[in-house]
């Protein structure tokens, strides 16, 4: 771990001098910010600029992406791969995306990078720079899945949202941009995504939750025999804090409502829970439905029911459209199943022309496998409802087989590979190795070695329970395609018992959890 000084220009790399938060640098940021002699590279401290992630099966059209890096390109120095909070440690850098066209959505998931007594003194904003001509939305949802905060134009030709400091102990957030106003938008239009600290005006808030952890932490490590006592009280505070943040969260999307012109105020008598069930079904919601949704909705759900419509609607219809130019009409594949394997084998049934079932397969294969690996990931609920942990395992074990698939034409057997002294991946064929173990400056590698450690660590934690594996599998009838759940082979819960550790008997083991469910 490495610690930076501020500059003078402003970047927030370092030690607090009264207005700025310490921040601790992470091994990926001092291979980035350090060359192997150990030296700096102060051309990495500042005006750095990440690339939009696009190279896995999820690519960032997805929601839920623990663990994601994005690139730093240089020709000369290399490049090196950072997490989001980077951009909150140097607000003089900033991420460069585009969207591919107008119904393109992005999303970038980031935390918080300072604790829980910084955060009672400081706030985070978040701006982002778009195309000339362009309005672009920026949205922010916190961990639950609660939308916390719509960027608004700040005069200065940007739009800026601030994160919510109604807590401390709310950390992840997820980052939505999508285009605002429906015109057509070019993937050479780039937008950018910066973070800037500022002062937290209103810490009163949460100036009861800072002390009163304080005094719990205290007590338990002097062991005081009272510890307990200062649990209560931590206990009592988290429980107001909560239901403060409800009130927070319900003052904050009337004030949105209000907000809207006339007539995109929803006036109608139908539940988020009914509009959503709407949207998934495909029926198109009015602009003063949609506009609630956005509002009120829960990102899991509205997402959920956002990827069901796509798949249902224009997915079926562009497939279908590929099929009628080789001569293959809707009515021939009625009724067929898709099955996805994790190594990325496609398998088609339910047609009985050879040839039909054959095409089918081979356009599949070529175009679609990974979009319709993204809508099971999406839809399917024994993969969307698993725990953190749980979910970035059994996603990178799929990405994984694919990769080693496609670069040794064999299936590798995820159980045989462990890790090397050096710190380099043994078990994998001739073919991988070299790639794997040797390869620099390569975004793809480097994501897939993450996930490699990722896996070994996971076996030996998860031990007899088994791996992850699932077949993403589709039916497609009454003309349309459809997810079907085809769930785990090994027990969820018990290998997510495994992988995630239970405190027992001390001050974090009674600690009250909020209500809200985490999504993130």
């Amino acid at each position: 771990m490495g610690v930076s000084s501020v500059n003078e220009a402003g970047s927030t790399w370092g030690a607090a001098f009264r207005n700025k938060p310490i921040f601790f640098m992470s091994r990926k940021e001092m291979d980035a910010c350090f060359d192997a002699n150990g030296v700096l590279r102060k051309s990495r401290l500042k005006n750095v600029e990440l690339r939009e992630d696009t190279c896995t099966l999820s690519s960032n059209n997805t929601y839920r992406r623990p663990n994601t890096t994005y690139e730093i390109y240089d020709k000369d120095k290399g490049s090196a791969f950072l997490d989001l909070n980077f951009l909150i440690k140097d607000e003089t850098s900033s991420l460069k995306g585009s969207l591919s066209d107008k119904k393109d959505v992005d999303f970038y998931n980031f935390t918080i990078p300072f604790p829980n007594f910084q955060r009672n003194y400081f706030g985070v904003e978040v701006y982002i720079d778009m195309p000339e001509g362009c309005d672009y939305d920026l949205t922010l949802y916190d961990e639950y899945g609660n939308q916390v905060g719509k960027a608004e134009w700040d005069g200065e030709g940007r739009k800026k949202l601030s994160v919510p400091n109604w807590d401390m102990d709310t950390k992840k957030y997820c980052l939505k941009v999508e285009n605002g106003n429906g015109e057509e938008v070019s993937p050479n239009d780039f937008y950018r995504i910066s973070f800037h600290i500022t002062d937290n005006k209103e810490h009163e808030k949460t100036d009861a939750v800072r002390e009163a952890y304080g005094n719990l932490y205290s007590a338990y490590s002097r062991k005081d025999e009272n510890w307990r006592d200062y649990l209560d009280r931590y206990n009592e505070v988290l429980r107001e804090t909560e239901q403060n943040y409800r009130k927070e969260l319900e003052e904050l999307h009337k004030k949105q409502f209000a907000g809207l012109p006339e007539g995109k105020k929803y006036q109608g008598g139908r539940t988020v829970d009914e509009l959503l069930q709407d949207m998934a079904e495909g029926k198109e919601l009015s602009e003063a439905e949609r506009e609630y949704v956005k509002i009120f909705a829960n990102l899991k759900d509205a997402e959920k029911a956002q990827q069901k419509a796509e798949l249902k609607n224009d997915f079926s219809d562009d497939f279908v459209k590929d099929l009628e130019g080789m001569g293959i009409s809707r009515e021939d594949i009625e009724g067929m199943q898709v099955r996805i394997g994790s190594n990325g084998t496609v398998t088609v049934d339910g047609i009985e022309e050879e040839t039909v079932r054959e095409q089918v397969q081979k356009l599949v294969e070529k175009k679609y496998s990974d979009k319709m690996y993204q809508y099971y990931i999406g839809t399917a609920d024994s993969v969307g409802n698993l725990p953190e942990n749980a979910y970035q395992y059994a996603t990178d074990v799929q990405e994984v087989k694919r990769y080693l698939k496609g670069v040794t034409g064999q299936d590798v057997s995820l159980q045989n590979l462990y890790m090397l002294p050096d710190g380099k991946i043994g078990g994998l064929p001739k073919k991988a190795d070299n790639l794997i173990n040797n390869t620099k400056d390569n975004v793809k590698v480097d994501q897939m070695r993450d996930a490699l450690r990722n896996i070994i660590g996971n076996i030996g934690v998860s031990g007899d329970v088994g791996i992850p594996d699932f077949t993403s599998q589709f039916q497609f009838q009454h003309g349309a395609f459809s997810v079907v759940d085809s769930g785990f082979a090994v027990d969820m819960g018990a290998l997510d018992g495994r992988l995630t550790p239970q405190s027992s008997g001390n001050m974090y083991s009674d600690m009250y959890k909020y209500g809200f469910k985490i999504v993130l």
